[in-house]
C-alpha cells in the first residue's frame, strides 16, 4: 500500500473507533444511571448459560428452520472476527498478512473460514426467503433487518473476491487450504494483472468500510444485540419468574414509575430485543387482542430510554411531563390485534409511554421470557409498575381491592370465614399438624382447595391417594392463610410481605420440613419464594409425590377410567417450575385413559389467563384468555380437559359454559388417580 492509503486507512480506523467508543461511552453511562442491580454472584453457572444459550443456541433451535440458519450466521461471523481484525492489521501495517503470520494455524483457520462464509451465504438466503415467502406473522419486515442482512452479505462476498484475487497476485502457499477462495480465483483467471489489482483493492476497502459502517450502525438499529447479546446472557436473571426480588417496604418510593426506577441490567435488556417476536407466539395477551405485546412492550420502554437525556436520569431530578411513564387507559373499543403494526392509539392519548391497560393484562405466565433467546425479563418490569400504582397511587383495577380485603381479613381472597378453613376435611379423618407434630409432610392445601368447590375435590382426592399409599402427613387447619401471591403479582408487596412473615413462623413453629401442594401458585411461593424470606422447605406439587408412589408401587391404578382426554399444563407447574412428567406419567399409569396433547403443552403451554392475578380481575378487551385456550383443547376432540391447578380448573370449566359446551368436563389429575384405586 502506498503511504497516502495507509494514512487514509489510518485516519478511517480512528475515526470509525472514536465515534464507536463515544456510542459505547453514551451506552454504558445511561447504564451506570440505573439501579444497582448485583449479577456477579455464580459466574461458573452464568459462563455455562453462555455457552448453552448463546454458542449453542439452545432456544434458537426450537424453531429448527429459523435456528438452522441462525446458527449458520453466528458462528460464520464468530469465525470471520479474526479475519477482520488481520484485514485491519494488515491496513495499518501492510507487512503483515495474518494467515502467512500464523503458520500452520494461519491455513487451518483459512479453510475454516472459507467454509463459514459459504455457510453464512447459505445462511443469509435461507432468512430472505423466510421473509420474503414464509413471512411469518411475529416477523416485521423493517428496513433495519434488511440493512443488516446485506451488509453481512457483502462482508462475505468482498472477502471472498478479495482472496481470489490475491491468490493470482501472489501465489500464496495457503491456497490449498483456501477451497472456496481457490474456486473464486478460478472464476477470475481472465481478468488480468491489473483488474486483479484493482478488484483485490476495492474489495478490501469495501469490505473494511463496510465493517467500521456495520459496527457503528449496529448501536442505532435493532441489531444491537450482536454487541449485547453475551453481557445479557451472562448477567440473566438465573431463575426468572420462580423469584420475584423483594421489596423494600421501607424505602421512600415503591415500584417503577421512571426511567430512574429501572436497574442497569433492565435497561439492558431495552438495548438487547431483536424484535424477533418470539415472545408472541403463545403470550395469552397477544393473541387474544389485549394491548399488551412483550416486543412492543419492551420497545416502548426502549424508546422512554432513548428519549429522556441522560442529564434528567439522576435519582433526585424531577421528571418532566413529558417523560411521564404510566399513562391512562386505552381509548374505549380500542386494542391490539395481532396482524397489526401499529397501535389504534397514541402516546399522547395516553399522557404516557405505557398504559395502565397494558400494565394489568399481563398474567405472569412467563412464556415472554421462557421463549426469548436473549434472556430478557419482562414480568419484573411489569410487577415493578403494578407496584407502584398500587402501593403509591392506589389506583388498581376495582375488583382487586375485594380480594386484598379478604386475603387481609379472613386470609382467603374468597373473604370467606376463616374458620371455614379446614371444613373440606370434615369426615374423612385429616390430622392437623397441632394433632400429629411427627407428621412427615404438611399438607398445603391452598384457598382454593378450602373453599372451591371443585378444589375441594381435589383436595379430598389427595387425602385418599395419600393414605392408600400410608403416608404421614397433616394440615393447618384453620392455621393456615393465604400466601397472597396473587397479590404480590398485583403489586400488593406489603400485603405479600406481611403474610410471608406470619405463615413462615407458624411453618417453622410447628417444625415443618417437607410441604404437599395441589396449587401450582403455592407451589412456587413455597418453594422459590420464601427462601428470601428465611423459609427453607422441600416443597412438592400432588401429581409430583403421587407419581412417585406410583413409581414405588405403593399405589396401584387398578379401576379402569373410561376417558378421552387432554391434558392443559398449568404455567407455573410446567414452564415455571419444570414439571411436565409427572401428571402425564399419573394419566399414563391409569387403565382406560387415552391423551391426546394439545399444540401447545408442555413448557409451551398457553396460559388460561388466571395468572398474575388476572383471577380476580374483570377482562375487557379483546377476547377472553379462556375460552381462547379452551379451543385450543377442543381441537383434540377430546371430551375431558385434566389439569393439575385448581385455578386452571375454574377457568377452562368457566369456558366450557360459557361457550356452548357443558358436556365438556373439566378434572384434575388427581381426581382420575383417585377413582383408580382398589
Amino acid at each position: 500500500m502506498k503511504a497516502l492509503e495507509i494514512a487514509l486507512f489510518w485516519i478511517m480506523t480512528l475515526a470509525a473507533a472514536g465515534f464507536f467508543a463515544w456510542t459505547v461511552r453514551k451506552r454504558l453511562a445511561t447504564l451506570r444511571a440505573g439501579l444497582p442491580d448485583n449479577r456477579f454472584d455464580q459466574p461458573w453457572v452464568r459462563l455455562k448459560g453462555v455457552f448453552t444459550l448463546a454458542i449453542m443456541q439452545k432456544r434458537m433451535v426450537r424453531d429448527k428452520y429459523a435456528g438452522f440458519y441462525h446458527i449458520l450466521i453466528f458462528w460464520g461471523f464468530c469465525a470471520l472476527a479474526l479475519r477482520s481484525i488481520g484485514l485491519v492489521l494488515e491496513g495499518l501495517f501492510p507487512v503483515f498478512h495474518m494467515t502467512e503470520a500464523l503458520g500452520a494455524f494461519g491455513y487451518g483457520y483459512q479453510a475454516t473460514k472459507d467454509v463459514f462464509e459459504v455457510l453464512v451465504l447459505l445462511g443469509l438466503g435461507l432468512a430472505t426467503f423466510r421473509r420474503l415467502a414464509a413471512k411469518p406473522w411475529r416477523l416485521e419486515n423493517s428496513w433495519d433487518a434488511w440493512a443488516t442482512l446485506s451488509l453481512i452479505g457483502t462482508l462475505m462476498i468482498t472477502d471472498l473476491l478479495a482472496d481470489g484475487a490475491y491468490i493470482w497476485l501472489h501465489n500464496p502457499a495457503w491456497k490449498a487450504w483456501a477451497p472456496v477462495s481457490l474456486f473464486v480465483a478460478n472464476q477470475l483467471r481472465d481478468m488480468g494483472g491489473t483488474g486483479l489489482l484493482v478488484l483485490y483493492k476495492s474489495m478490501w476497502w469495501l469490505h473494511l468500510a463496510t465493517l467500521y459502517f456495520f459496527a457503528n450502525f449496529l448501536p442505532y438499529s435493532k441489531h444491537f444485540h450482536v454487541f449485547t447479546s453475551l453481557f445479557n446472557i451472562y448477567f440473566r436473571e438465573l431463575e426468572p419468574q420462580k423469584n420475584l426480588k423483594p421489596m423494600d417496604l421501607e424505602a421512600e418510593h415503591f415500584g417503577i414509575n421512571k426511567i430512574q426506577d429501572f436497574s442497569w441490567k433492565q435497561m439492558l435488556d431495552f438495548y438487547t430485543c431483536v424484535e424477533c417476536g418470539r415472545c408472541l407466539e403463545n403470550c395469552p395477551t397477544t393473541l387474544t387482542g389485549k394491548p399488551l405485546r412483550p416486543k412492543d412492550f419492551g420497545n416502548d420502554l426502549r424508546d422512554y430510554l432513548k428519549a429522556t437525556p441522560l442529564e434528567q436520569m439522576g435519582q433526585d431530578k424531577p421528571v418532566p411531563e413529558d417523560r411521564k411513564l404510566i399513562g391512562g387507559p386505552v381509548p374505549e373499543g380500542s386494542y391490539w390485534k395481532r396482524d397489526d403494526e401499529v397501535a389504534p392509539w397514541s402516546k399522547a392519548q395516553l399522557e404516557g409511554w405505557i398504559s395502565q391497560d397494558t400494565i394489568w393484562a399481563c398474567t405472569s405466565c412467563g412464556y415472554c421470557e421462557w421463549a426469548c433467546p436473549l434472556q430478557i425479563s419482562f414480568v419484573d418490569k411489569i410487577i415493578g409498575m403494578r407496584r407502584y400504582l398500587t402501593l403509591e397511587e392506589s389506583d388498581f383495577p376495582a375488583e382487586a381491592q375485594t380480594a386484598f380485603k379478604g386475603m387481609e381479613r379472613q386470609g382467603n381472597p374468597w373473604n370467606l370465614p376463616q374458620a371455614d378453613r379446614a371444613k373440606w376435611a370434615e369426615g374423612l379423618e385429616v390430622p392437623t399438624f397441632a394433632e400429629n407434630p411427627e407428621a412427615e409432610y404438611l399438607f398445603w392445601v391452598g384457598c382454593a382447595g378450602s373453599y372451591d368447590a371443585a378444589g375441594q375435590k381435589v383436595s379430598q382426592a389427595l387425602v385418599k391417594l395419600l393414605k392408600a399409599a400410608n403416608v404421614s402427613f397433616a394440615i393447618l387447619g384453620t392455621e393456615e392463610s393465604c400466601t397472597c401471591e396473587s397479590a404480590r403479582r398485583l403489586g400488593n408487596e406489603y400485603l405479600y410481605q406481611t403474610a410471608t412473615e406470619a405463615n413462615i413462623e407458624t411453618l417453622k413453629g410447628h417444625g415443618v420440613k417437607k410441604v404437599i401442594t395441589n396449587c401450582p401458585h403455592c407451589l412456587n411461593t413455597l418453594k422459590n419464594e420464601y427462601p428470601a424470606f428465611g423459609g427453607d422447605f422441600e416443597v412438592v406439587h400432588g401429581t409430583e409425590l403421587v407419581a412417585k408412589l406410583i413409581g414405588e408401587g405403593r399405589l396401584k391404578m387398578e379401576q379402569t377410567v373410561d376417558v378421552d382426554l387432554t391434558y392443559h399444563d398449568p404455567c407455573y407447574l410446567s414452564r415455571i417450575n419444570g414439571q411436565v412428567e409427572a401428571p402425564r406419567a399419573i394419566l399414563d399409569a391409569i387403565p382406560g385413559v387415552k391423551l391426546t396433547e394439545m399444540e401447545k403443552h408442555g413448557e409451551a403451554t398457553m396460559c388460561c389467563g388466571a395468572g398474575g392475578g388476572r383471577f380476580w380481575l374483570e377482562e375487557h378487551l379483546g377476547k377472553r384468555v379462556n375460552h381462547e385456550r379452551f379451543e385450543q383443547a377442543m381441537e383434540t376432540k377430546a371430551t375431558t380437559i385434566a389439569v393439575g391447578c385448581p385455578f386452571c380448573n375454574v377457568m377452562l370449566n368457566n369456558a366450557a359454559g360459557e361457550t356452548g359446551h357443558e358436556g365438556v368436563a373439566t378434572t384434575d389429575v388427581l381426581e382420575l388417580a383417585a377413582k383408580a384405586l382398589k
